[in-house]
């Protein structure tokens, strides 16, 4: 499957799901381009799938009639979601054109915002 990772998404997801043609939206030349210019150039492009973790675009943009499946994870962050690639590769394989498959990849916590143990 012609599949395309959004800015946000750890390239190196693409070298662990086998059996896909997967590049980056960097890798094209689109970065920094806004979703509803970028996921016309997805289109034209001929991608059959977009993996992404921005949980706005599907309230942003009208997703239903694009001819490609969209993945939405629930993290970006790699040490959080690598043990998770698993989960990845099973929903691309089941994506259909024009559906959001949510994919729970774990869910990263910054140390800062991380609930301490009180003193003993």
């Amino acid at each position: 499957m012609k599949t395309i990772l959004d800015e946000g998404v750890p390239e190196a997801l693409a070298d662990l799901i086998p059996g896909h043609e997967i590049t980056s939206v960097g890798a094209e030349g689109w970065k920094s381009v806004r979703n509803g210019k970028l996921l016309k150039l997805i289109e034209a492009a001929g991608f059959e799938a977009f993996i992404s973790n921005d949980k706005r675009i599907e309230f942003d943009q009208n997703l239903s009639r694009r001819p490609f499946a969209i993945l939405l994870l629930s993290t970006n962050h790699w040490p959080t979601m690598q043990p998770h690639v698993g989960n990845i590769a099973a929903a691309l394989e089941t994506a259909q054109p024009g559906t959001i498959t949510r994919v729970d990849v774990g869910r990263f916590i910054p140390a800062k915002l991380r609930k301490r143990d009180p003193p003993i």
